[in-house]
């Protein structure tokens, strides 16, 4: 995430409250500056903006006609909020200081080449970078945050079929809505990737999820004449208010994580159109099938014979450079295996939430192809009364004709990502001989 350290101009011009009007001038005409700093004893007292000195008499100290209502900013400021600040108080120069001393100045030429890198050209919204730097600077600040992912439907088919010039239009079209639907001051909207586009929000819970089922509805309701056929979208939210006070907080894996589980939330509503899932995971799903449809009562389960569990067939951790990891598992019902592989952030409790992930991963393969969906949600470690360490995994099940929440446990005995696995697993065939 760059910072105003990375931009702003350590070699600073400034003048003395003594100076003269006429020396104000000289520098800001020979430099091409628009505006100076005035230092007394290493300190900020004034700004000084060349409107300030036109017509003024040129033998007036500066001190005399220098403001000193002033806006100073830390070198450790992320530049897109930089660049929010010198919006709002409509100035094109800001003063970095550290301490109380001034370190460097940083004026609007400095933070655009940065801030145009993350803006995407045919929507007019910002990329994923530009997302990322708010939401951790909103984590930095303390704040709660929620992510909401939206994924349009069938958008390959209007490239396929209409070609791209109408597929762009289509982007521009949801875009305008989005940007319609936010609140500056609370969310941040980015093209996310291709036809998906991301909100990361400081929003409560509960308002982000209304949030997240008006867009669906207004990308519902908000036709476009010029389009050849009606747009939707799927919803995908997850986050909200935290039971606790984090520790050790990794702020980028934190959102890395929330941006996963929006998605795969969101994935898991487009194969369930009919269904709404909220909840602490708050997904709700807000597709309108074009033409709803019955479960067909012959659907198949899960697994044909309940006796055949799901196993783990091998587990292996694979660190690979500062503190990621790959998550690569296969599990088995004792006929077929099916593998599951994640890889991310993995420090402390992270590591057992990749092998959760990789293993919901394998166990979606064994599901049928249509309707159903799993989501590891919840990681914990316990300790019981006999002073034994237990893994305590919830997931997501989801079927065309219900979704639950169902939670496994294990005992660590000497592997606990093993033991994540297991408690994965204990969750899911608990279920197996009623799913279908």
């Amino acid at each position: 995430m760059k910072t105003v350290r990375d931009v702003m101009t350590t070699d600073i011009i400034w003048l003395t409250p003594e100076n003269k009007v006429k020396t104000a001038i000289i520098l800001m005409k020979g430099r091409g500056i628009g505006g100076l700093p005035v230092l007394d004893d290493d300190q900020v007292v004034g700004m000084l903006y060349y409107h300030d000195i036109l017509g003024r008499d040129t033998e007036i100290p500066v001190q005399h006609i220098m403001n000193t209502e002033f806006v100073t900013i830390p070198p450790n400021m992320p530049i897109a909020d930089a660049a929010d600040l010198m919006a709002k108080i409509g100035h094109g120069r800001l003063l970095v200081v550290e301490g109380a001393k001034l370190v460097g100045l940083v004026t609007r030429g400095d933070l655009l080449p940065e801030i145009g890198k993350s803006l995407d050209l045919l929507t007019g919204l910002l990329r994923v970078d530009a997302m990322r730097d708010w939401g951790i600077s909103a984590l930095r600040r303390g704040q709660e945050i929620t992510v909401i992912f939206i994924d349009l439907d069938q958008f390959g088919g209007f490239n396929k079929k209409y070609g791209h010039i109408t597929g762009d239009r289509v982007l521009k079209h949801v875009a305008g809505i989005l940007q319609a639907s936010v609140d500056e001051e609370r969310d941040l909207l980015c093209r996310y990737a291709g036809d998906e586009f991301a909100i990361v929000t400081i929003r409560p819970g509960d308002e982000a999820r209304s949030l997240a089922a008006e867009i669906g509805e207004r990308i519902r309701a908000t036709q476009d004449p010029d389009l050849p056929e009606p747009v939707t979208g799927t919803v995908g939210v997850y986050g909200g208010k935290r039971t606790k006070e984090r520790e050790q907080v990794h702020y980028e894996a934190t959102l890395d994580n929330l941006i996963n589980l929006a998605s795969k939330a969101c994935t898991l509503a487009k194969s369930t159109p009919a269904t709404s899932l909220d909840g602490s995971g708050a997904t709700p799903s807000v597709k309108a099938p074009e033409t709803p449809t019955a479960p067909s009562p012959a659907a198949a389960p899960i697994v044909r014979e309940s006796e055949r569990l799901l196993s783990i067939q091998s587990l292996n951790l694979s660190w690979g450079a500062g503190e990621t990891a790959t998550a690569e598992v296969e599990i088995t019902d004792g006929t077929t295996a099916h593998k599951g592989s994640r890889s991310g952030f993995a420090l402390g409790k992270s590591a057992l939430r990749l092998v959760a992930d990789a293993v919901a991963d394998a166990v979606s393969e064994f599901l049928p192809p249509s309707g159903f969906g799993i989501m590891a949600e919840n990681v914990h470690v316990v300790s019981d009364s006999n002073s034994e360490d237990i893994i305590l995994v919830t997931v997501l099940l989801v079927t065309p004709r219900k979704q639950m929440r169902v939670s496994g446990s294990s005992i660590i005995k000497q592997d606990a990502y093993r033991a994540t696995a297991a408690a994965l697993l204990d969750a899911v065939n608990r279920q197996l001989p009623t799913l279908s």
